[in-house]
């Protein structure tokens, strides 16, 4: 069970060093490997995940469209995809929704997930022959899991 208390005050530190990056510009300077490491991951660790452990958390796993970012698993099976972009990058670009629903369509996987930090989408993917819009299923902003 996750600790709640806890795990606003990591979200909140990993928005704090967010905003400080924010701030002195370096934000245009983080690659997708330095998005990942610094603000990703840990996210997604404070939310419970073991990113250490490779039966929990894959990384670059190989597909027929390219590799994606990050396979989430539990009790050895996959739950969802997710694509990271590096914190400069503008996630409204359609080709990077694609790019995650692809990955996980072509493994059958019904979610998809795309996020730079700042801004997380989440993609139902079952039906491909729905238009993207349709496939967005959630769409929310890092700040906002504070308020909750």
């Amino acid at each position: 069970m996750i600790d709640k208390k806890k795990l606003k005050e990591n979200i909140k530190r990993l928005i704090e060093k967010y905003e400080l990056s924010k701030k002195s510009f370096s934000i245009s300077k983080y690659s997708e490997e330095e998005t990942k490491k610094d603000f990703i991951l840990p996210l997604f660790a404070s939310l419970g995940w073991d990113v250490t452990n490779k039966n929990e958390v894959t990384a670059e796993e190989s597909q027929s469209s390219g590799r994606v970012d990050y396979g989430f698993y539990l009790e050895g099976r996959i739950k969802f995809y997710l694509e990271a972009k590096s914190l400069k990058t503008d996630l409204h670009r359609e080709e990077y929704a694609n790019q995650a629903i692809r990955y996980s369509w072509n493994k059958g996987v019904t979610w998809a997930v795309l996020t730079d930090f700042e801004s997380i989408k989440v993609f139902n993917v079952q039906d491909i022959s729905k238009k993207l819009g349709d496939k967005l299923f959630l769409k929310f902003l890092i700040h906002s899991i504070l308020k909750g």
